[in-house]
């Protein structure tokens, strides 16, 4: 004979996947979702751990939930004049939700190494004849300009080394 009490914990944990499944689907909508967004959804609507974990299984399964795709999307986002350090890129995907796994591996290619995408940024919002020719002016702008790129995660002695690269291969 079975457990009635048991039969009630299956049938409540199955309406509860159900009603999550659906819930992260109409949240997702047409867009891709990180794994972590999904979680935070689902949890913060009350639903037990173990049903958010197989839920964000199944739908990562069924490419609802792609967190590769969904961290090529900010980082497309963040390229060109937009571009930031790798440090600063990495905490925007963990910030995204984005599982740490996959930010290791989208960030471990050469594309995303600061001394290349800092380059991008400084073509594109530092043009050369951007800077002054009087002196203490250049050296006000670069101060600028260094600090601008320090605020998008890069460090200063890489914001120099950079200018000094771009000066060298323009003379």
């Amino acid at each position: 004979m079975s457990d009635p009490v048991k039969e009630d914990l299956f049938m409540d944990r199955d309406l509860q996947y159900s009603d999550a499944r659906n819930k992260a689907i109409a949240h997702i909508g047409i867009a891709v979702s990180s794994s972590g967004k999904i979680r935070d959804f689902l949890s913060d609507k009350g639903y037990d751990a173990d049903v958010i974990e197989e839920v964000i299984e199944q739908l990562s399964e069924e490419k609802y939930i792609d967190d590769v795709r969904y961290a090529g999307k900010i980082l497309r986002a963040r390229s060109g004049a937009k571009a930031e350090g790798r440090l600063k890129l990495a905490s925007r995907l963990l910030a995204a939700g984005v599982a740490s796994d996959v930010i290791s591996d989208v960030l471990s290619d050469s594309a995303y190494a600061d001394e290349n995408t800092i380059m991008d940024v400084i073509r594109d919002r530092f043009p050369a004849d951007s800077f002054s020719t009087v002196p203490s002016e250049t050296k006000r702008q670069l101060a600028k300009a260094i600090r601008y790129l320090e605020s998008r995660g890069y460090s200063s002695s890489l914001a120099l080394s950079s200018f000094r690269k771009l000066l060298n291969d323009v003379e």
